[in-house]
């Protein structure tokens, strides 16, 4: 075996120089590779953690923002129910027509009120008014027109309504049930009961429901409040009973003429007397007025009131 000339070895040197150059293209690859598929993995998981985090923002927001809206509303609420008390008459969510209906009145004599009829009897065999289906309505004159589907208003005298301390001396009117008129021939009508609120005695005076409802609508009219005090008494309430309550109606002895418009709010005062001599009075309550008459008013007694009696004083405060 001889010895290795110098063309040998540089064809050694060659060789592993070559294998050298081959090794790191193959770790440049390698490289590539693993870059290449962790980038690949990041743009797949861009778009979804986009969603999620827009999802999770949307959802704060839209929570935020709907709290905002509801206290707004509420508060706009709030104020419209102000405004609606201070300037518009009687707030709607008080009382409705309804209540207006069911509500007692006073009036000089039940035959001042004008009437277009009476209730003559009934077509079923019991002739029981208070439980009849249907009425018969007899008309004083055969001037006098009702048509068929038109509304009528039963009404009653309740007996006297009395204050001692203002001398408030009338007849407590209520209404007793809404008719419909089926059918008529000359003075004779046929009307169906659609709600009955009391016993009807024969003879029950009759008026249009139109009537009714044109006074409600006037009482719901903004007027202006008056700038002096006013004080009256409680003349009454519902009948059979000693005291209301809170969302009773209670009667005032004091209307149009003495400067009481719907939407008055009257402080009631329990006034004790002691041997003619008058003690300081007791808050009670407060009523709010639905309707004004020439001479009395209808007023509903507002929630966190105590019970209320006949005499107490009503004061309203400008």
């Amino acid at each position: 075996m001889g010895r290795e000339g110098p063309d040998a070895v540089e064809s050694g040197e060659r060789q592993m120089i070559t294998f050298k150059i081959k090794l790191f293209f193959a770790g440049l690859c390698v490289t590539g590779l693993v870059f290449c598929g962790n980038l690949s993995f990041s743009r797949a998981d861009s778009p979804d953690s986009e969603k999620n985090n827009a999802a999770i923002n949307a959802s704060g927001t839209s929570e935020d923002a709907e709290t905002v809206a509801d206290k707004t509303t509420g508060d706009d609420m709030d104020q419209d129910t102000i405004e609606d008390t201070k300037h518009t008459g009687v707030n709607e969510n008080d009382v409705n027509f309804s209540y207006f209906l069911t509500s007692g009145y006073a009036a000089n004599d039940i035959a001042g009120i004008p009437s277009v009829g009476k209730v003559s009897g009934t077509p079923e065999l019991d002739g029981s008014l208070s439980t009849a289906k249907s009425l018969y309505v007899v008309v004083p004159n055969e001037k006098i027109k009702l048509n068929p589907g038109e509304k009528l208003i039963v009404f009653g005298d309740g007996g006297i309504l009395m204050e001692k301390n203002s001398g408030f001396n009338k007849r407590f009117i209520k209404n007793l049930a809404i008719l419909r008129v089926r059918e008529g021939d000359r003075r004779r009508y046929l009307a169906d009961v659609l709600t009955s609120y009391d016993d009807i005695p024969l003879g029950s005076p009759v008026k249009l429901y139109s009537g009714e409802k044109a006074i409600w609508d006037k009482a719901q009219v903004a007027k202006e409040f008056p700038t002096k005090p006013i004080k009256c008494y409680v003349a009454g309430g519902e009948r059979g009973r000693d005291n209301w309550n809170q969302t009773d109606y209670v009667i005032l002895t004091a209307g149009t003429k003495q400067g009481v418009v719907e939407g008055l709010i009257f402080r009631l005062w329990e006034v004790p007397w002691s041997k003619n001599i008058k003690l300081d009075g007791v808050p009670r309550g407060f009523a709010k007025v639905f309707y004004s008459g020439a001479s009395y008013s209808l007023a509903r007694i507002q929630e966190g009131s105590d019970s209320i009696f006949n005499g107490f004083e009503a004061v309203y405060t400008p």
